[in-house]
């Protein structure tokens, strides 16, 4: 099968379950483990709730998502030109963000997270894609990293080199996986959530490697040098999740355990690899991989407002959050299904009106 129409549905499944995962664990254990989080202070307040600490590895679904990217984009690049990449990348994100910034924005209104200037300014920054916080909702702060991915992949296709594709990843591989090992080494512990190194690709860049490395073995061929390198990008993983639950530690204020967030990333990595090789040829795949993106983007905020508003209803906890998660599905999909496509067609007849001129 040629590599440009070939789809791949376990991927949007697993790119799904990273985004519901990122869901649950804000839902089921950040918003009571960290009370001075947006995501604690949208809900106005919610008890320790120990029994709901097997989700508080879900974070690492960020993590997931960094390697689909890396595989996703070196994939959907190999046969693009520099225009068509970035007109890709920007249909792709913007039209979420202009959907989602401002509904998180009117919540933090209604919640009294913000009042009108203060919103505004987020809303303008998120909508622009600033790199540095404030915005709307934390979760923004990945966008910044997977554009620093996406700038590499654009200046190798603008320089008619994306031959080079496998050695830029294995550099920004090797370059975070030594990072990581002189953290633990030296104790660097300062530089755990270092923005500049974090946009750098520094903090992240293993993850985008073994993505890269997955798709090289998948369609190209699987040598020896690249699984080698593909392991130690996932030693470098293993470190950075490592220090990630040292600072979620730090926050929460008692000790968590490094075992299941690097579990739950290397059995969802094997798994991706090895739904490459099955058939997941139902285009509905494709819809629930859309629909992720919204979802990661619009839950926090919005769904921690609306889980609160439950509690104070009267509605348990426990019985809230799978009522507040299938809200936020529904959300993303009427999202991706209608609003996403009009703002792209918007898109068509104003910045990308050459397309249709050319067309």
């Amino acid at each position: 099968m040629a590599q440009h129409k070939t789809t791949f549905g376990g991927v949007d499944i697993l790119r799904f379950l990273a985004a519901a995962m990122v869901m649950f664990y804000h839902y089921g254990f950040w918003v009571w483990a960290y009370p001075d989080g947006i995501s604690a202070r949208a809900t106005g307040g919610i008890p320790p709730h120990p029994e709901m600490g097997f989700v508080g590895s879900g974070w690492v679904g960020v993590q997931v998502f960094f390697v689909i990217s890396g595989f996703v984009i070196a994939f959907s690049a190999e046969n693009s030109t520099p225009l068509k990449f970035f007109e890709a990348r920007f249909r792709r994100l913007v039209p979420a963000v202009w959907v989602c910034a401002p509904i998180s924005a009117i919540v933090l209104l209604t919640v009294g997270l913000s009042w009108p200037t203060d919103a505004v300014i987020r809303l303008v920054r998120t909508g622009l894609f600033v790199p540095f916080d404030p915005w709307v909702d934390s979760v923004y702060w990945t966008l910044g990293i997977e554009i620093a991915f996406y700038a590499i992949v654009w200046t190798l296709l603008r320089l008619g080199r994306f031959d080079l594709m496998e050695t830029a990843a294995i550099v920004i591989g090797l370059v975070s996986t030594l990072f990581w090992c002189a953290y633990f080494v030296f104790g660097l512990t300062d530089l755990a959530e270092t923005r500049w190194l974090q946009l750098t690709l520094v903090h992240h860049g293993a993850f985008f490697a073994v993505g890269v490395l997955i798709w090289l073995m998948r369609f190209k061929a699987l040598t020896m040098p690249r699984l080698a390198f593909c392991g130690v990008f996932l030693i470098g993983g293993a470190l950075q999740i490592a220090s990630s639950v040292d600072v979620h530690s730090v926050k929460v204020g008692f000790a968590m355990p490094y075992a299941p967030p690097i579990i739950v990333f290397l059995v969802a990595i094997a798994l991706m690899a090895w739904s490459l090789r099955l058939d997941f040829s139902w285009s509905g795949w494709r819809r629930i991989g859309l629909m992720t993106y919204p979802l990661y983007l619009i839950h926090d905020v919005v769904g921690a407002a609306m889980l609160g508003a439950l509690l104070r209803a009267g509605l348990p906890y426990l019985a809230a959050i799978p009522i507040v998660g299938a809200a936020m599905v529904a959300a993303s999909w009427l999202i991706a299904a209608e609003a996403e496509p009009r703002i792209r067609l918007l898109l068509d007849h104003t910045l990308f009106r050459y397309r249709l001129k050319a067309a």
